[in-house]
This record gives C-alpha cells, sequence and structure tokens, in this order.
C-alpha cells in the first residue's frame, strides 16, 4: 500500500458502520458490520504500491487479505 486512508475514511467508515447496524434492526456496531462496509468505503481512498500494481494485486484483494486478518474477540 503506497497511501492509506485518512482520520476522516475512518469517520466515515464508522458512520457508514452505524447506518449498516441501524438498517439490520440494531442501535450498536458489530464486527460484520464494518467488515461488510469496508470495501465500499475505503477502496476509492487508498493507493497501490507499484510493487503490488506489478505483482497484478487489485485494492479489493489487499483490503479482503487485511480484513480477514483482523482478530476478531469473542465472548
Amino acid at each position: 500500500m503506497q497511501l492509506g486512508a485518512s482520520p476522516r475514511a475512518a469517520i466515515d467508515l464508522l458512520k457508514a458502520s452505524k447506518a449498516k447496524a441501524y438498517l439490520s434492526g440494531r442501535d450498536y456496531v458489530i464486527p460484520d458490520d464494518v467488515k461488510e462496509i469496508a470495501l465500499s468505503v475505503l477502496s476509492h481512498r487508498l493507493i497501490l504500491s507499484p510493487s503490488s500494481k506489478i505483482e497484478g494485486k487489485s485494492i479489493e484483494e489487499v483490503l479482503n487479505n487485511l480484513i480477514n486478518q483482523i482478530f476478531i474477540p469473542v465472548i
């Protein structure tokens, strides 16, 4: 990744996650809300490094890999 998401992108991710939770009938956000909306919110805000482009990776592929690596605690 050459350029990551800005603080404003994080705020937008939070707002979109809250909207997703609300549409699902909840007044709280769960990790799956963030996972489901992250690609839509972040994909156009990131720039791949030249080496990633040479390897043929897409922003969607990189984001999906990152999202799937995040540890979600279970109670």
